[in-house]
């Protein structure tokens, strides 16, 4: 029977062949997060308005929006360039935006926050520095918590097809289990005040044995109207006003919404960070084959492939 020998022989090819892929993308864009094997893993979104009442929304690890997060500011020219190459990245594609705007140090941007600052520097401020030298530098794109593209330069024909490939790159965390729950039990828009709960219902493929969630709670304004911003924007989409870790993977818990800018559109948005020990992600998370080693497989079962005379 040869049916066994030559799908095990497909697989490896597939495996090749997808090595090579992600391979050729990688150098369109630079590792996130330095010393660490991780990510984010994806979004679950909750609108908030003055007529929100209870709410919960459940979603498989494959079905979360996958997570694109902007560092950003109203005076930066450059930033006009990059977040239009992603709007033609993204196309109609679910995805959840988040823009992080300065605030440090800050006399000409009205947004942000030292909590955004904060997880942004404490997650990604690392990597930065090292790319860059510094650990805020708009413009930067990351996407999925994995792969950083900083300044407006394009890798390869245009940085639309960056952001296109590192999109379809997806995350990497393989990531099963029970669905993930965020709920708004209360919203008080008058007080400011949210009620909510949260259940992360994920593990590893073989247990999680060095697997480490982080969950998060973002308050993500829609749009904000800021004429003054002097990159000439006018409109500043998907604006992240706060960014509050959550210790636990459920809990229920009560937290201040800061106001809208303008409108009555702010999100509630639940976004869960992955990690694992460095040098065990195979404890976690084993890989294929990489290119050599499907190469050399493939000619030892080839060898052992019957021939095709008759006995």
């Amino acid at each position: 029977m040869r049916t066994a020998p030559l799908l095990l022989v497909a697989l490896l090819l597939a495996s090749s062949t997808q090595t090579l892929a992600n391979s050729e993308g990688s150098s369109m864009w630079q590792d996130a997060r330095i010393g660490v094997n991780g990510g984010t893993l994806g979004a679950l979104v909750i609108p908030l308005s003055n007529e929100t009442t209870y709410t919960e929304v459940s979603m498989n690890a494959s079905d979360m929006y996958s997570v694109v997060e902007v560092y950003t500011a109203t005076w930066c020219e450059n930033c006009v360039i990059t977040e239009n190459a992603l709007d033609e990245a993204i196309g109609d594609s679910d995805v959840m935006r988040i823009h992080y705007h300065r605030h440090w140090l800050e006399s000409m941007d009205p947004f942000g926050s030292n909590a955004t600052e904060e997880r942004w520097v404490s997650v990604y401020g690392e990597a930065s520095t090292s790319i860059g030298g510094a650990p805020r530098l708009a413009p930067t794109t990351v996407f999925d918590g994995e792969r950083m593209h900083i300044g407006k330069i394009p890798s390869s024909s245009s940085l639309s097809n960056d952001y296109a490939t590192s999109l379809a790159a997806g995350q990497s965390s393989g990531l099963g289990g029970s669905p993930t729950h965020l709920t708004v039990m209360a919203y008080d828009s008058a007080e400011g005040v949210m009620l909510f709960s949260w259940d992360i219902g994920l593990h590893g493929p073989i247990g999680g044995c060095c697997l480490t969630l982080t969950p998060w709670l973002l308050l993500v304004e829609d749009s904000a109207s800021f004429p003054e911003g002097t990159n000439g924007l006018g409109d500043y989409q998907h604006v992240l006003h706060d960014a509050i870790e959550l210790e636990e993977l459920e809990g229920t818990a009560s937290v201040h919404v800061p106001p809208t800018w303008d409108g009555d559109d702010m999100s509630a948005v639940l976004i869960i960070d992955w990690s694992t020990e460095q040098g065990k992600s195979e404890c976690c998370f084993p890989r294929l084959p990489g290119p050599g080693v499907a190469a050399a497989s493939l000619c030892l079962i080839v060898a052992l492939l019957p021939s095709r005379r008759e006995r």
